[in-house]
């Protein structure tokens, strides 16, 4: 069994920094630039502070609740059928977000580097490779994403750096020349690049020092929105308001477009794909750890093992599902039961759990007066 305080501050850092940023950071930026032009960077910064509420919003949840595991949270505050319906429901909807978030990194490797190979063969590989770090401890989570870490964001602002050589940052003006429904339209996009934040539910009962968490958990988020907004900035500053609206993944076209002679790799952007993989995968299994711990405490199992197993034919079939891009896309961000569950599970959720503890604290108060 697991220490519940092993976790360091910096394990408590890299996990949420890898398991937000994903997949999304592929396309969000052809997205939010289609809706509202050269004022995408600006959204990532409001996004960013959005994003912020709501993780302290978790640290308000886990902190009155003595940093139980979500599961005990949603049954001691909503009953035991209730609570765990909700938890149910979080596991799914993560499930089904990062099923589809599977499907578009899949259909990437194809693209960039694997293009002969059938979508099920990498889907599986996936899915097994995930199910087997999934299978550990969370202590094994946390150094696989400490590690992770350095590998996935040392090499990428190095190339980043590389493509200031193409950059036009004029292409950044004119600012603030939207309306304010075109900024909320948009907005969806680039906060969908911040899910994973749930998995701070999952972390915080194992972090040692739980008097510094929230600070740990603004720095993180600080880190993502900064990396966001410099991905979103070089994006604008390469390429065209014009030409970035019509690919589909300008961040990684932005990678291919760096030219360096003179150097032994030929194709050198499949090289950097190859370190791009853990951007997805990172995200892929923290969430699959959160998904399956969930399920092993509502049906009370002894580890995760099972409840991994369970899960893996759901994310297949999921991830199978759309038939190309362009309905992942429509899964993702056109499906008002999908955005509404996002809604209720990171805002009203959390709320809701606050406001009853403080009506169970006002409850006792009561009580002990009559005394």
């Amino acid at each position: 069994m697991v220490d519940r305080e092993k976790v360091e501050d910096f394990g408590l850092f890299t996990t949420i920094v890898v398991a937000v940023v994903g997949v999304g950071i592929f396309s969000a930026p052809r997205e939010a630039i289609d809706k509202v032009s050269s004022d995408a960077w600006i959204l990532t910064i409001i996004c960013g502070i959005i994003v912020s509420l709501l993780v302290y919003l978790i640290y308000k949840v886990m902190k009155k609740n003595n940093f139980e595991d979500l599961t005990s949270i949603l049954r001691n505050n909503f009953g035991k059928i209730f609570g765990g319906i909700i938890a149910i429901t979080f596991s799914i909807y993560s499930i089904f977000i990062v099923s589809l978030g599977m499907r578009e990194f899949v259909e990437v490797i194809k693209l960039y580097l694997l293009r002969r190979t059938p979508t099920e063969f990498i889907l599986m590989i996936t899915i097994l490779t995930g199910t087997y770090l999934v299978r550990g401890e969370i202590g094994d989570l946390i150094k696989f994403n400490e590690i992770s870490f350095w590998i996935m964001f040392i090499p990428v602002f190095a190339v980043l750096m590389l493509t200031v050589i193409n950059a036009d940052f004029t292409n950044l003006l004119p600012v603030l020349h939207n309306k304010p429904s075109e900024y909320f339209k948009a907005s969806k996009y680039i906060l969908f690049c911040f899910g994973g934040i749930e998995i701070a539910y999952l972390v915080l009962p194992y972090v040692k020092n739980k008097k510094d968490s929230l600070k740990v958990l603004k720095k993180s988020i600080i880190f993502v929105t900064i990396f966001y907004l410099i991905i979103m900035i070089f994006v604008l500053a390469v390429f065209s308001k014009a030409q970035s609206r019509i690919l589909l993944w300008p961040t990684i076209t932005m990678i291919k477009s760096v030219d360096i002679p003179d150097t032994f790799i030929e194709h050198w952007e499949g090289a950097v794909m190859a370190f791009w993989i853990l951007f997805y995968f990172t995200t892929f299994v923290n969430t699959y750890f959160f998904s399956s711990e969930i399920v092993k405490n509502v049906v009370n199992l002894k580890d995760t093992k099972l409840s991994s197993l369970l899960i893996m034919p759901i994310i297949y079939v999921i991830a199978l599902y759309p038939k190309n891009i362009a309905e992942i896309y429509d899964l993702q961000f056109r499906t008002t039961p999908v955005l509404l569950t996002a809604i209720f599970l990171f805002v009203v959720l959390p709320i809701l759990i606050l406001l009853i503890g403080k009506g169970k604290e006002r409850g006792r108060g009561k009580s002990i007066d009559e005394i």
